[in-house]
Formats: C-alpha cells, sequence, structure tokens
C-alpha cells in the first residue's frame, strides 16, 4: 500500500483504517477520516452533487462545484479501495 496520496481536491497519508487528511485544495489541513467516514462522505456528495461547503480548520469555508464534486467522487473511490487492501 502506498502511504501517501495526492490529489487535484484531497491530499493525505494512509494509516491503518483511516485517512489522515493534510491537505483541501491548495489548503493545509490536519484531519483523520475513517472508513465509515469516507464512505458516508462519497454517498452524500453522490446525491447532492450541484455544489457543497466543506469547512476546513474549522473556520475556512471550500465551496465546491459540480465538477469539483465529480473530481472529489473518485479521488474517494481510489481512498478507498486503497484502504481495503
Amino acid at each position: 500500500m502506498s502511504n501517501h496520496y495526492s490529489g487535484e481536491i484531497f491530499s493525505g497519508e494512509f494509516d491503518a483504517n483511516s485517512f489522515y487528511l493534510t491537505q483541501v485544495k491548495n489548503l493545509t489541513t490536519s484531519s483523520t477520516l475513517s472508513r465509515n467516514q469516507l464512505h458516508r462522505l462519497f454517498h452524500y456528495l453522490e446525491e447532492h452533487n450541484d455544489t457543497f461547503t466543506m469547512t476546513v480548520n474549522d473556520q475556512l469555508p471550500v465551496l465546491l462545484q459540480h465538477e469539483d464534486i465529480s473530481t472529489l467522487l473518485k479521488e474517494l473511490e481510489e481512498i478507498m479501495r486503497e484502504l481495503k487492501h
């Protein structure tokens, strides 16, 4: 398993059962996402894929447009697939 993931929207490190998020777009952050949280985010974005506002570091809103959401869905699929190994 590769330890680092770098995408257009999400970048971070893989842990045994989680993903340590270090960057959202160009903003540095530090947050651990469990498999369950990744799965729930993926399904939420599948259903609400027009626009989505994500809060980074509990204070910086990041607006994701439809194209960003499509990219993030692909990235989440890759991250979740990597965590299954």
